[in-house]
């Protein structure tokens, strides 16, 4: 198989674990797994992957706003704004600064390998149009969507109407041309069964339980052990996701239930968006909210596993479908998991499998509330581990397998 994926280990970003768990245990299975990325995700093997290929990519120029900019430990780490281009070039920038790449080497991979099938999983939507190229060529083609290309867009829809007719025909080429759409939510998936008719397979993101049986942390130095530790991993305000109502709810604990807010902490481990990292480290929060900056992965799921309750912060009702990588994750440390958002996936997956509870993304009166009661009460208990069995990567990579061998049985 090749699996065309612009993010992949050792990238920080959330998306590299879902390349990682499909490698790693689809490879586990017997099927030899190529790898095809972009240099800006880093050096090196991918555990399971027979082949890794990392092009050239302009995203290591300035044209990436995702660059991170180091920061000293205790502080937030940042990254520069939007490029102009991310509101011009139609899929995304990654059209231009990394799928012509991806396509050269794509084409060279497949004389010289002849691969059974080929996987190309967004965002960007752009690689897409690597397994499109591929599939004229009669290679069997499966189009993954992490998120909705026009459904929920992350960042709102174009702004001319000639950009969104042209990425309404992209979309609808490769969704009508691939042999076989995979979604990782229900939400996706029902989307685009509803508006083009064709069975979507669902197979969610996963955790690795690897990662669960190196044990579970009891204490970790960056927490404060006489406080209640809420943790949020990863990065935050890249996709329009915002802790501006996290910030007001934790105001307005403070000024109505202040001995609750001094036995709380709230603390942020990743990439931050500038305007995050400035909302976070507002004066007034001194010592409910601290940001850490990246940590190592390794490093992040001791934090993890030390929490006290670990934190989702989603968009709410503007975008029901997301439940990130992170979550799967969370949902591995058995640690209770907060959702700020209770009408999206996220909620409904951490509810179903009793792994927390849930609150409106966007009511800071109604998130306070949670949080006193978290303090005075406690975390809820959790359910057992059998409830968390479908979001291992060996049951997703089983189901993964079957869908390979019925686009590569017509073949």
């Amino acid at each position: 198989m090749l699996l065309v994926a612009q993010f992949s280990p050792p990238s920080f970003v959330v998306a590299a674990r879902r390349v990682a768990g499909m490698t790693k245990y689809l490879s586990r299975l017997g099927y030899p797994v190529t790898v095809l990325s972009s240099e800006e995700s880093g050096d090196g093997p991918i555990e399971g992957a027979a082949e890794v290929v990392r092009t050239p990519d302009l995203l290591a120029s300035s044209l990436n706003w995702r660059r991170r900019r180091a920061a000293a430990p205790g502080k937030a780490s940042t990254a520069s704004p939007p490029s102009p281009l991310e509101s011009v070039v139609v899929p995304d920038i990654s059209a231009v600064s990394w799928a012509p790449f991806a396509q050269r080497a794509a084409r060279r991979l497949v004389r010289r390998k002849d691969p059974d099938c080929v996987i190309t999983t967004s965002p960007p939507q752009s690689a897409h149009l690597v397994g499109r190229r591929l599939a004229r060529h009669g290679v069997p083609w499966i189009a993954e969507f992490r998120d909705g290309w026009r459904f929920e867009r992350p960042r709102g829809d174009w702004p001319l109407q000639a950009q969104r007719a042209l990425d309404d025909r992209l979309e609808r080429s490769v969704v009508r041309r691939a042999d076989a759409v995979v979604a990782v939510t229900a939400p996706i998936a029902a989307d685009l069964e509803g508006r083009y008719g064709r069975s979507v397979e669902l197979i969610t993101n996963g955790f690795d339980p690897d990662d669960v049986n190196e044990g579970v942390a009891v204490s970790h130095p960056l927490l404060d052990p006489e406080r209640l530790s809420m943790v949020h991993t990863g990065s935050m305000g890249f996709t329009g996701g915002t802790a501006r109502h996290l910030v007001a709810a934790l105001r307005v604990l403070h000024q109505e239930a202040p001995q609750a807010a001094r036995k709380l902490e709230v603390v942020f481990a990743g990439l931050l968006s500038t305007s995050e990292a400035e909302l976070l480290g507002s004066p007034d929060l001194d010592g409910l909210v601290r940001c850490v900056g990246s940590l190592e992965r390794n490093d992040v799921l001791r934090l993890q596993r030390a929490a006290d309750v670990l934190l989702v912060v989603t968009e709410g009702s503007r975008r029901r479908s997301v439940a990130t990588g992170k979550l799967f994750e969370y949902l591995a440390t058995s640690r209770p998991i907060l959702v700020l958002g209770s009408e999206t996936e996220a909620a409904r997956i951490v509810l179903t499998a009793h792994r927390g509870l849930a609150a409106p993304a966007d009511d800071p009166s109604a998130i306070a509330n949670v949080l006193g009661k978290l303090v005075d009460d406690g975390p809820p208990p959790l359910a057992g581990r059998d409830e968390l069995e479908p979001y291992s990567w060996p049951v997703l990579a089983a189901a993964y397998a079957r869908v390979v061998e019925e686009v590569c049985s017509g073949r």
